[in-house]
Formats: C-alpha cells, structure tokens, sequence
C-alpha cells in the first residue's frame, strides 16, 4: 500500500520526468495520455490524488473534471498545465489545486503532499486513531504501540476511507462506492465482513456502527 496517484499527460516525456521524480519520493504513480484512458483507469483502480493536464486527446482535462463533479469522486485534484488563463475555469470546475507546468518540481511536490494532507484533514503525516494507534497517511501503514498492524487490502481500503471521514458515519453504500473499484463486486454483507476484520485487528469499539446510518471511526475526543 502507499499513495496512489493517476497522472493524465500526453507528453510523454514529461509525463515520465514527473512520474520519476514522483516515484522517487516513494509515492505509486500511474499515468495516461488520453481522456477515455483516466476514465478506464478510474473505473479500475482507487487513487488518492488526480494530476490532470487539461489540453489532453478524446476528452480534454475540463471535460474530465466536470464528468468527475457528476460521479461525486471526491478524490483530490490537481491541474498541471501550460494552457493560459485557466485557472479561474479549473477552480470553477472543480479542481483543489494549480499549478503551471514551468513550476519547480520541488513546489509541486510539497503541493501534493499538501493535497493528500488536506484529503485526511491532517498537518501531520501521522494520525492518531486510539492512544496507541496511529497511521501513516503517506504509506496506508497502522500501527498499534509502534508495530505495524498487517491488514488484507480490502480492509485497508475501508480502513482508509473512514479515516479520512473520521467522526462522521458512512454508510454501507458508501463505502462500497468510495472505497472499492467500479468495477468491484462488493456487497455490503461484504462490507460487514471487513468492518468485523477490522475490528479484531484493531480494536472492537474503535468503529461504531448505528443501523441504518452506517459506520464511523470512533472521535480521539469527545
């Protein structure tokens, strides 16, 4: 597990030098040169980040992130582009960040990692779940008194979802739709299954459950 990201750019060049010094720093980055690609790729895979270049073949980058606000996809999103005086139109459309393509590579780095930040709602990369639980956002590790807690991915996935909604209560569709693949198979008899692995592994009052509303990771502090 680690950060996933899906990078649309058809210059193929720039597409891998980012993709490279992305990687570097560790995190997972798939890439696509075409509209109609993100959207298989979405329709295959969860991610964590959206770097979207908006003057793209098939469907352009506007056309993406409007068909995105459609699918409520709540995946962060980050326009890389060269393309003059579209950051008003992004904002509008919906994206969470900016940048130009001549930005230091640098800058870019510490916006996405602000990005992921800002999915969990956290300024650390740490975030405490129990007094001896914490998970590392940047690596979807969990670990209980500093030992790493292995979890089977599907697990993982919930686990990482309810985190980024912590305190709130989510309901068995959403988790489905939020944290599987479109094209899972999951039920939400299946969703139980993980919500009851997870709370052998980490803890039986840490997720909440209210009938008919869904589940919850339990608040640190009330």
């Amino acid at each position: 597990m680690g950060t996933k990201i899906l990078f649309l750019e058809d210059d193929i060049l720039y597409q891998d030098t980012i993709k490279d010094f992305l990687e570097d720093d560790g995190f997972i980055v798939d890439t696509c040169s075409n509209g109609e690609e993100f959207l298989n790729k979405i329709f295959d895979d969860i991610y964590d980040l959206y770097i979207i270049d908006l003057n793209v073949p098939k469907i352009n980058g506007f056309e993406i992130m409007k068909m995105l606000a459609e699918y409520n996809d709540s995946t962060m999103k980050m326009v890389l582009t060269s393309i003059k005086d579209s950051l008003k139109k992004s904002f509008e459309i919906g994206c969470d960040d900016y940048l130009n393509k001549n930005t230091d590579t640098d800058e870019l780095l510490l916006r996405v990692k602000g990005l992921i930040k800002r999915a969990y709602n956290s300024h650390s990369d740490y975030i405490e779940i129990a007094q001896d639980i914490k998970y590392d956002l940047f690596n979807k590790e969990v670990y209980k008194n500093n030992k790493n807690i292995e979890l089977d991915l599907k697990s993982h996935f919930i686990l990482d979802y309810l985190i980024k909604r912590r305190g709130q209560f989510v309901s068995s569709f959403e988790l489905e739709t939020s944290s599987y693949p479109c094209n899972s198979k999951s039920k939400s008899n299946v969703i139980r299954y993980h919500i009851w692995n997870l709370r052998n592994r980490i803890g039986k009052d840490l997720i909440e459950s209210k009938k008919s509303i869904g589940y919850r990771l339990k608040p640190l502090f009330k």
